[in-house]
């Protein structure tokens, strides 16, 4: 349909007198499609026939118009571009168009087989080197890291990955960029490298250093007291945790007693010994109380084991009388009412002690009044049995005595 509309129109451009080519133009290159920067490239193109009034004609090699050194032949049916090779013009596609200038013919059209360059060349700069992943890791974390250029150079370069006294590494290369992604157990510096082969444009050049920094990880922090286990609302309270050893990583400690965070301005560091020190509030009533570790840099996060805390509030410690609360305070479990003495379930626990008490000394008291009993009725029939065998106190001796008086 296209061709129709084309004929047409030049059979009608032939009535009115203008005329226009019959195909689109043609383009070729005189010098090689290959050359180095500063070498001079030159491409002709040219019409089937001329045109009149005659076309006009640009040339573009990519998204760039070439304006300078464009000539044309008389009848303006051959043009010709003239320019020197730099690498922004490295692989890019070159061609040309005629126009007519005729206001009743329509002839627009881009040459056919448009034609690439090739500028052999260096990339400008060595390679760049960026971290991905963090520098700071754990031993059996992924170090990732990548290195890329503006361009790779023609012919291209080819990569290769060096870390410490390790053997090099091939990474994974995407058009202009090479990635490395290693599995880390210590301390390791990497870097890339890029090579041309090519024996005019030379290329052999490295990155800057990359250093991953591996840091043991601590164990688990372990509570060491709780001092003192049951105390007073309002009384001091100890918490002391340590870990086993420290790495060179400064670490954060947080404590906590159920959901509540302690307040940590009392807070003593000794080495890989951290103590808090502070006031009993009834909130922490029977509540688990332990202590945390963070190492932000490494991500990393550690409890240590829990131990149960037991307030005896204020109002409960003025009702009670010493000896009471000494007894009390050996309890686990005290009031935590704070505006009654106590209440009914710890009374009725204190009533039973005492009732369980006073039983048991009834029992002993019986039991040793039995006892006395007992003895001293053997003691009374023993005394009887020595008078009966006694021969002054015998019925038949008593009797004579009587005839006699």
């Amino acid at each position: 349909m296209e061709y129709i509309l084309f004929f047409t129109l030049c059979l009608l451009s032939a009535v009115a007198g203008d005329t226009v080519p019959s195909y689109p133009p043609g383009i070729s290159i005189i010098s090689s499609r290959k050359g180095y920067e500063g070498e001079t490239v030159k491409f002709s193109c040219f019409v089937t026939s001329a045109a009149d009034p005659p076309v006009t004609w640009t040339w573009f090699c990519g998204q760039e118009q070439i304006r300078s050194q464009i000539t044309y032949s008389d009848t303006y049916r051959y043009t010709y571009a003239t320019f020197r090779l730099s690498r922004k013009y490295h692989q890019k596609v070159c061609h040309c168009r005629a126009t007519s200038p005729s206001s009743t013919l329509l002839y627009n059209m881009t040459s056919l087989s448009p034609l690439t360059l090739y500028v052999y060349h260096r990339p400008p700069t060595k390679p760049m080197i960026y971290a991905i992943s963090s520098t700071n890791l754990r031993p059996g974390e992924n170090m990732h890291v990548k290195c890329n250029l503006t361009s790779l150079g023609y012919p291209s370069i080819t990569w290769r990955w060096f870390c410490d006294n390790e053997p090099p590494i091939n990474g994974t290369s995407i058009e202009l960029e090479t990635y490395l992604s290693l599995n880390v157990s210590k301390s390791i510096g990497c870097r890339c490298r890029g090579t041309s082969l090519s024996s005019y444009n030379e290329y052999d050049e490295f990155s800057d250093l990359v250093q991953f920094l591996v840091f043991p990880i601590n164990d688990p922090p372990v509570m060491i007291s709780l001092s003192p286990m049951i105390m007073s609302e309002g009384e001091d309270v100890s918490l002391i945790c340590s870990v086993s050893k420290l790495s060179d990583l400064d670490i954060t400690w947080t404590w906590y007693c159920g959901k509540h965070r302690i307040p940590c301005d009392r807070t003593e560091q000794d080495g890989t010994i951290s103590k808090i020190t502070f006031r009993a509030e009834m909130k922490y009533h029977q509540q688990f109380c332990y202590c945390k570790v963070n190492q932000s840099l490494v991500h990393y996060v550690a409890y240590s084991n829990v131990k149960r805390m037991s307030i005896v509030s204020e109002a409960a410690v003025q009702c009670l009388s010493p000896m009471t609360y000494a007894n009390v305070t050996r309890m686990p479990i005290v009031s935590e009412d704070a505006t009654q003495c106590l209440s009914a379930v710890t009374f009725g626990a204190t009533t039973g002690l005492l009732l369980a008490s006073i039983v048991a000394l009834s029992i002993v008291v019986v039991l040793l009044c039995v006892r006395l009993k007992k003895n001293n009725g053997a003691k009374e029939i023993k005394s009887s049995d020595e008078v009966h065998q006694n021969p002054m106190f015998s019925n038949e001796s008593s009797y004579e005595s009587l005839q006699r008086n």
